[in-house]
């Protein structure tokens, strides 16, 4: 009968085994001499096969055995524009979402700078000189009355008969790593009231003089398509399973019409209803604040968040 007559292996009896001197097998519990191994943000392994490493802060990672390794960068949104009165016709556009940048990548061991941007700044992650840096821009603001939205990762809407709302889809640097990160911000035709803003889902609704209230923000997107092993603690709910991120704040409303417009699904702020103030985008969904409806202020964009996934055994 073959017996262990070996020697412990491993760090731990949690992450090691046995080596089986006589029969040359090694038993072990996890698949450590293969396993990524990565320190830095909130660790969390929910159960279904992957490890995270969330970052809501600006901090570092650190990457002791590198490998495969899924990761979402987001940038902070941007802000909704206030509408001071007079004038009467002052109504203000969402601000659009920041950045949404995701993809695959083989990262090799060594330190890096993880920068999660507040409302209206970039985010990034830095590392070794081989490492090419990976940034996520900054939500452009929500336009002001007579003013278009501003560019950025996904663009803001435009003011009160602002015209075309703000650029989105800025490539992702570098480029190769993938696709655009976001979306325009919505137009404004004929004295419409303020359009929404850009999310990395979908455009900004648009507005003309026939609309009763300002333009929905657009909507973000899931991360990681659709996990739902992500902690509910980061991102929010949306039409579809998993955790949404990076959505249009809403336009600013018409005089008279109180109800708001709603934010992008992903946690962008609802416009204000005439004479109220926007609300603010999410914290750490890189969603844009809504615009204000006249007399009221814009809500801030939301700011960022990064986050790592690998396959954990």
């Amino acid at each position: 009968m073959t017996r262990n007559i070996g020697n412990f292996i491993g760090k731990s009896p949690d992450n090691g085994g046995f080596f089986n001197s006589l029969s040359q097998q090694v038993l072990r519990k996890t698949n450590i001499w293969n396993r990524i191994d990565i320190e830095g943000g909130t660790p969390h392994i929910p159960g279904n096969g992957y490890r995270y490493h969330v970052f809501t802060s600006t901090g570092t990672l650190t990457v002791n055995s590198g490998g495969s390794v899924q990761y979402l960068v987001i940038a902070g949104g941007g802000s909704g524009s206030g509408a001071p009165s007079p004038p009467i016709n002052s109504r203000g556009g969402g601000g659009g979402a920041g950045g949404f940048i995701s993809t695959t990548i083989t990262i090799g061991p060594g330190t890096y700078t993880i920068t999660v941007g507040g409302a209206g700044s970039n985010s990034s992650i830095s590392g070794p000189p081989l490492f090419s840096t990976i940034s996520a821009q900054r939500g452009g603001a929500g336009g002001a009355s007579n003013s278009q939205g501003g560019s950025g990762g996904s663009g803001g809407g435009s003011g009160y008969d602002g015209g075309p709302g703000g650029t989105g889809n800025v490539p992702v640097i570098p480029v190769p790593l993938g696709g655009p990160q976001g979306n325009p911000g919505g137009t404004v035709t004929t004295f419409g009231p303020g359009s929404g803003g850009g999310g990395a889902g979908s455009s900004g609704s648009p507005t003309s003089s026939t609309s009763s209230t300002g333009g929905a923000g657009g909507a973000g997107k899931t991360a990681f398509s659709g996990d739902t092993g992500l902690p509910g603690a980061y991102g929010m709910p949306g039409p579809t399973a998993g955790r949404w991120f990076a959505a249009g704040g809403a336009g600013g409303g018409d005089p008279g019409f109180i109800t708001p417009a709603l934010g992008g699904s992903g946690g962008g702020g609802n416009g204000g209803g005439y004479g109220d103030s926007g609300s603010p985008g999410k914290i750490n969904t890189g969603s844009g604040g809504g615009g204000a409806g006249n007399g009221g202020s814009g809500g801030s964009g939301g700011s960022g968040i990064v986050i790592f996934r690998y396959l954990y055994s």
